[in-house]
C-alpha cells in the first residue's frame, strides 16, 4: 500500500511539474496574446469600431447632389377655379382654364421632371462633422485596446493563480510524502513495542489531514485551469501551462519609470475627450447658413388646347412645353442659434465631465505606481530572509524527528515541526506573490509589461 501511495504521489508530481504531449505548452504572453485573438468581447469592440469608420463613407456619400427623376401619365377632368389654399397633401391640384360650367370630359396628361440639390457650402459643417467621426474613430480604437488591456490582467491574474496553486499543489505532496514517512516510522515502532499505541493513531489523523489538503488544493487548480482554458479558447484536457517562474529577478530593483499619456486608459481618456470637444464645435456650426445649388428640368404634354378645348386624349401622352430653372439658395432657421446655444452649454457639461475622468484615471495610476515603488524595496527584504527561514525549518523538523527516534521527543512535537515546515513554505509562496503583485501593478500603472513578463520566461 505505502509502495502505491509513493508511486501515485510521483506520477502526479511528473504530471503538474512536466508538460505532457497532450496538449501544447502555454506559457502568459502566449495565454495573453490567445485570449485577445478570440474572446467575444474584443470581437464585438472590433465590430463597433468598424462601424465608426464605416460612418466616414456614410458622411461622403450624404454629401452628393440629390438627383431625382419623375414621370407621371395623368387623366382626369380640368376644372379649374380661382383662389388659393393650402392643400395638406389631400387636394388633387389641376391647371385647367376657367369655365362658367364644371365640364366632366376627360383630358390627358403627361409630366417629366428631373432635378438636382446639391449643398456646396455651409461655413465648415462639414469639416466638423468629419473631425467628430474621426474623433469617434479613435475613441474606438482606444476602447478596443482599453478592452485588451483590462482582459490581459484578468488573463494574467488566472495565469498567476495556476502559478501559485501549482507551487502550493507541490508543496502539499511534499507534506504528504513526509507524513506518510513519519506515519511508517511511527508504525514500526509501535509494532516493536517501543512508543505506544495513541502515536500510531495521531500519525494517521495527521496523514488524512494531509490529504485532505492536497485534495482541496488539487481542486483549486482545476477550477483556475478551467478558467484560463474559458478565456484562452482552449479544450481543459489540451490545457498545458508552463508555470515557469524567475523567483531570482524579484531580488533585481527594477528601472525607474512614469505614468505616460500613451497608457491605453488615458489614451481612452483623452480621445474621449477630444471626441466631446468636437461635438461641440459641429453644434455650433450646424445652425450657420447653407448655401445649395438648385437645377431643374421640366416636360409637360396635355389634351388640351390653348384655347383651353379638350383634344384627343391621344395628344396629352407626348411632351409639348419644355422648361429648364437654375438657382442657388441659401438657407437659415435663425431659432436654430438658439437651440444650438442650449445643446453647446449641454455639451460643456460633458466636457468637463471628460476632464474629471482623464485626472481621475491619471491620479489613480500615479498613485498606483507610487504604492508599487514604495513597497517594493520592503518586500526584497522579505525575499533575502525566505530561504534562512525555510532552512532554519527543516532543521528543526530534522531535530525533532532524531530526538523522536531516540525516545526524546513525542508525537507531538514532530507534528508541530511538520505543520511549521509546511507553514514556511507557503509563507515562501505568499511573500512571492505579493512581490509579483506589486511589479504587476507597476506594469499596470507604467504599461510596460515586458519586465513583469520576464518573470515568467525560460531562461
Amino acid at each position: 500500500m505505502n509502495r502505491c501511495l509513493f508511486l501515485t504521489l510521483f506520477l502526479i508530481l511528473v504530471f503538474y511539474q512536466h508538460p505532457s504531449a497532450l496538449g501544447q505548452t502555454l506559457g502568459m504572453e502566449e495565454a495573453v496574446e490567445a485570449t485577445v485573438n478570440h474572446y467575444p468581447t474584443l470581437a464585438a469592440q472590433r465590430s463597433a469600431l468598424e462601424a465608426f469608420r464605416a460612418n466616414l463613407q456614410v458622411l461622403r456619400d450624404n454629401r452628393l447632389p440629390n438627383v431625382k427623376v419623375h414621370d407621371q401619365v395623368n387623366l382626369g377632368t380640368a376644372n379649374g377655379l380661382s383662389g388659393s389654399y393650402f392643400s395638406m397633401g389631400l387636394i388633387v391640384p389641376t391647371s385647367g382654364g376657367r369655365r362658367p360650367e364644371n365640364a366632366s370630359d376627360l383630358a390627358s396628361g403627361n409630366i417629366a421632371l428631373a432635378s438636382a440639390d446639391w449643398e456646396v457650402y455651409n461655413f465648415g459643417r462639414f469639416g466638423a462633422e468629419n473631425k467628430l467621426a474621426r474623433a469617434d474613430i479613435a475613441v474606438g480604437e482606444s476602447g478596443l485596446e482599453r478592452e485588451q488591456f483590462a482582459l490581459r490582467q484578468v488573463v494574467i491574474n488566472t495565469f498567476l493563480d495556476l502559478v501559485w496553486l501549482r507551487q502550493n499543489l507541490k508543496i502539499e505532496q511534499q507534506n504528504l510524502a513526509r507524513v506518510d514517512t513519519v506515519r511508517r516510522i511511527i508504525n514500526n515502532l509501535v509494532q516493536n513495542g517501543i512508543r505506544p499505541g495513541l502515536d500510531s493513531s495521531l500519525a494517521s489523523v495527521e496523514l488524512s489531514r494531509a490529504k485532505l489538503s492536497y485534495y482541496q488544493m488539487q481542486e483549486e487548480y482545476r477550477r483556475a485551469n478551467v478558467q484560463l482554458a474559458t478565456l484562452t479558447g482552449r479544450q481543459v484536457s489540451e490545457l498545458e501551462v508552463d508555470t515557469t517562474f524567475n523567483a531570482g529577478l524579484l531580488l533585481v530593483e527594477p528601472a525607474p519609470s512614469a505614468v505616460l499619456t500613451s497608457h491605453p486608459l488615458l489614451r481612452y481618456r483623452n480621445n474621449l475627450l477630444t471626441r466631446q470637444n468636437a461635438e461641440i464645435d459641429m453644434i455650433r456650426k450646424s445652425a450657420l447658413p447653407r448655401v445649395t445649388l438648385l437645377t431643374a428640368i421640366s416636360a409637360r404634354g396635355t389634351s388640351l388646347d390653348i384655347n383651353n378645348n379638350f383634344g384627343p386624349l391621344g395628344q396629352g401622352f407626348g411632351y409639348s412645353r419644355t422648361n429648364f430653372l437654375l438657382g442657388a439658395a441659401a438657407t437659415v432657421n435663425l431659432i436654430d442659434f438658439k437651440r444650438v446655444k442650449t445643446r453647446a452649454t449641454q455639451q460643456q457639461w460633458r466636457v468637463k465631465e471628460a476632464e474629471s475622468l482623464l485626472t481621475v484615471e491619471q491620479v489613480q495610476l500615479q498613485n498606483t505606481l507610487t504604492m508599487a515603488d514604495s513597497v517594493m524595496s520592503s518586500i526584497r527584504l522579505s525575499l533575502r530572509e525566505l530561504p534562512v527561514t525555510v532552512r532554519s525549518a527543516t532543521l528543526a523538523y530534522q531535530q525533532r524527528m532524531s530526538l523522536y527516534n531516540n525516545g526524546i521527543e513525542n508525537i507531538l512535537g514532530i507534528t508541530d515541526a511538520l505543520q511549521l515546515l509546511t507553514k514556511v513554505e507557503k509563507q515562501v509562496i505568499d511573500v512571492q506573490r505579493r512581490a509579483v503583485s506589486v511589479r504587476l501593478q507597476k506594469a499596470y500603472a507604467t504599461s510596460d509589461f515586458e519586465p513583469f513578463f520576464a518573470l515568467f520566461r525560460r531562461q
